[in-house]
């Protein structure tokens, strides 16, 4: 074979597999732009007024841990209600420096109540120490 006839190859060869390169990276690209759209819209659809719940944090006997205590008096957020554990007063906005785990016993077991106003909504959240 001539060498023109084998340059004008390699340069077929090597202009297809440029653009086989390129059509991939479009794809790449456009599946990326999709997929970032798709979180997008989802997360604009999620209900930002839910709120955790003390519920799926009580054991089977209606108690919950210190543990949990201090957790969710962690994830405090304003407009949320107070919480009483053990006649110590937790509100909204509360900085985590300001809260002293050292008051509140990991392991112990604590029970709580709940007070309501005549709407139903929660006001305070007590929080007493069982024996």
């Amino acid at each position: 074979m001539d060498y023109a006839p084998r340059t004008m190859m390699e340069i077929s060869v090597a202009f297809l597999a440029f653009l086989l390169a390129a059509g991939t990276g479009l794809l790449l690209l456009q599946n990326g732009a999709s997929l970032n759209t798709l979180a997008y819209i989802s997360s604009q659809a999620q209900d930002r007024s839910l709120h955790q719940t003390v519920s799926p944090l009580l054991a089977g006997d209606g108690t919950m841990r210190g543990a949990e205590v201090l957790h969710v008096l962690a994830r405090l957020e304003k407009g949320d209600a107070e919480m009483i554990v053990d006649g110590v007063r937790y509100a909204a906005p509360l900085e985590r420096e300001q809260l002293r785990a050292t008051g509140i016993p990991l392991l112990a077991k604590y029970v709580p109540h709940d007070e309501r106003d005549a709407d139903g909504h929660l006001l305070r959240l007590l929080l007493r120490r069982v024996p």
